[in-house]
């Protein structure tokens, strides 16, 4: 009976890291980036060999532009807090602008992962960084807020001019029954006035005069 034999070969793992449809970074416990997945170089914008080697805070700085940028700040925070208690922490939705090709900083949110790997003596060996980009739905709430805040405000005004009619409404029902009853006093006082000057109009009788 014979039999086809198939030769295992171990899986090519950094091929497989690089296809992996996620957004991955794996960095040194220093923050120094030696991975990156395709997904994650192409929706940062940046090239794999151009960032391999250098400090995540040096490729990923927050935009001098943006006086309320918070990212770098909060992702540090974060990663120093794996370094400490060796466990995954999961970052708040955060706003950390991309430079594009041309070194102009686009708007994106993020919504990052950090994951440590550790050695066989527990210290921290890697941290994965894992994010993903939830900038469109970002946008979609802010366009849907605006909205509402729109529709409540039409609302507000419709409001507010059916209270400005009701009120003019009432003021004119108010000036009408004024004016009735003006016209009610008026007519009350011709007839009096009337009366009075058919009462002098009345001759007054003369004595009879005796021969």
């Amino acid at each position: 009976m014979n039999s086809t034999t198939h030769e295992l070969h171990a899986p090519d793992y950094r091929a497989l890291f690089r296809s992996a449809p996620g957004l991955y970074l794996i960095l040194l416990p220093d923050f120094t980036i030696v991975e990156v997945s395709d997904s994650y170089a192409a929706t940062t914008m940046t090239v794999r060999e151009h960032i391999i080697g250098k400090n995540l805070f040096e490729v990923f700085p927050d935009n001098p532009d943006d006086k309320f940028a918070d990212g770098e700040n909060n992702l540090r925070h974060s990663l120093n807090t794996v370094l400490k208690t060796k466990q995954t922490h999961t970052m708040a939705v955060q706003k950390y602008d991309i430079r594009n090709a041309d070194g102009v900083f686009e708007v994106r949110w993020w919504s990052p992962v950090n994951k440590p790997v550790l050695s066989q003596s527990g210290e921290v060996q890697y941290i994965i960084h894992r994010v993903e980009d939830v900038t469109e739905y970002i946008r979609n709430q802010e366009s849907r807020v605006k909205k509402d805040k729109h529709i409540e405000g039409l609302e507000r005004k419709v409001g507010e001019m059916e209270m400005e009619v009701f009120a003019r409404a009432q003021k004119i029902q108010q000036m009408n029954a004024d004016l009735e009853n003006l016209v009610e006093q008026r007519t009350a006082e011709l007839l009096k006035t009337e009366h009075q000057f058919r009462q002098t109009l009345v001759p007054v009788a003369q004595p009879t005069q005796r021969c």
